[in-house]
């Protein structure tokens, strides 16, 4: 999908989650990462992507999918885990995000910058309504992919993930009148929390 030429959403996974946490060195974090791709196939995990904080490279967004939100609980909680993450330079605490995928029209095939929006809205499908409204102006500001996804614990919580070829063409949408109009008509409640990354290839 190089501009938004897909017009189908992809098939979402079953479950996701968006694991948070700073390294001490992200060359050498990605190097056990990808060396462990194995075992994350083994446990389940259908699809994963790397995302570096734009403000901070050390601290990492991944996300991962499974088929399964078991499989996914069953891996993180697996000592190998534990054990590689550590061996792997992460430090401080990890923070573990379950959410529930719902539409995937990303693009997957080249790195793209992202930004994550989380928000809680007072009624989804309202919200959904003027999201699914608001594709044109996406496009037109630059935004070539997304994903929609809902927190596991709270279905109202949105979690979307947006994809453009510069953080800047990201900012400017994030900070546009119109956007903050349409989040206002669609029912989002209170401040969103926004976090800009430069996102990598997809693996699984």
């Amino acid at each position: 999908m190089q501009t938004q030429t897909n017009t189908a959403a992809q098939p979402a996974a079953s479950a996701a989650v968006v694991v948070t946490h700073e390294v001490e060195d992200f060359a050498s974090w990605k190097r056990a990462f990808d060396a462990h791709a194995s075992a994350r196939r083994s446990a389940g995990v259908t699809s994963a992507h790397v995302n570096r904080n734009a403000e901070n490279p050390n601290l990492l967004h991944v996300y991962m999918a499974a088929k399964s939100a078991d499989a996914l609980a069953a891996f993180m909680a697996n000592d190998d885990v534990k054990a590689t993450m550590k061996s792997a330079g992460v430090k401080g605490a990890v923070q573990v995000a379950a959410i529930t995928p719902v539409e995937d029209l990303t693009v997957k095939d080249r790195a793209l910058a992202g930004v994550i929006v989380k928000h809680r809205v007072a009624d989804y499908s309202t919200w959904k309504q003027a999201f699914d409204s608001h594709a044109s102006a996406r496009a037109n500001a630059g935004i070539v992919g997304h994903a929609v996804n809902r927190a596991s614990s709270d279905p109202n919580l949105v979690v979307i993930y947006l994809q453009a070829a510069s953080i800047d063409s990201l900012k400017a949408f994030a900070g546009s009148a119109d956007l903050k109009e349409t989040m206002q008509r669609a029912g989002v409640q209170g401040a969103p929390e926004i976090t800009f990354v430069q996102g990598s290839t997809w693996t699984n």
